[in-house]
């Protein structure tokens, strides 16, 4: 699966619908140069690519309601959302992100993943221990051993230079792209992501 996050222009939807891309994500973080609001993310085209908002600070209640107003499928919770959160947004609908570099050894990230499996539909993992969105990678190869219970997704400074390397050294069911597929912050790069697709399809 294949995931492009902090998109913020209609023409870069249309491009990620084109190109084929199981799920685009919306950054809904006011401190992020990628935010968006909900009339803005209402208006984009839909297409076939599930649509995923990216949440850190909401309430429950509130991740709910601008998932109703601006159509979306998933969320992915970025500010490390307890299992109560979850639940309220329901399982299902949810997409919780871990940072593999708070961890000293992948049997504690593993043990965190499985302890959260039925409180949501997949992971993500990224780089850093907090935030995202920052072009920073991880060490793939330490990610090689993860038997995750969910689906998973590697993100984390992906792009046309490093994400053949990354699949070589680690087995994601998914991977989500975004700063490195830009030519300006929030700017989608056709040229950079197709030149990512074409890597990914080897």
């Amino acid at each position: 699966m294949i995931k492009v996050c902090g998109l913020t222009r209609a023409e870069d939807v249309i491009l990620c619908e084109e190109l084929g891309v199981d799920r685009i994500g919306f950054i809904f973080h006011p401190a992020s140069p990628r935010n968006v609001d909900v009339p803005q993310v209402a208006d984009f085209v839909r297409g076939r690519a599930l649509r995923v908002g990216v949440f850190v600070r909401q309430s429950a209640n509130q991740v709910c309601k601008i998932m109703d107003q601006a159509g979306l499928d998933l969320a992915q919770l970025h500010g490390g959302q307890d299992q109560a959160f979850c639940r309220a947004v329901g399982p299902r609908r949810v997409v919780k992100v871990f940072w593999p570099q708070r961890y000293a050894r992948l049997e504690d990230l593993q043990r965190d993943i499985e302890a959260d499996a039925t409180f949501c539909q997949a992971v993500l993992l990224d780089a850093g221990i907090s935030g995202g969105g920052h072009g920073r990678s991880l060490d793939f190869g330490w990610l090689a051993g993860l038997r995750s219970p969910l689906p998973w997704f590697l993100a984390g400074g992906l792009g046309p230079e490093n994400i053949r390397d990354a699949l070589s050294r680690c087995t994601p069911d998914g991977v989500d792209l975004n700063s490195s597929v830009e030519d300006a912050l929030g700017r989608k790069s056709r040229e950079a992501l197709t030149q990512a697709l074409r890597e990914l399809k080897g």
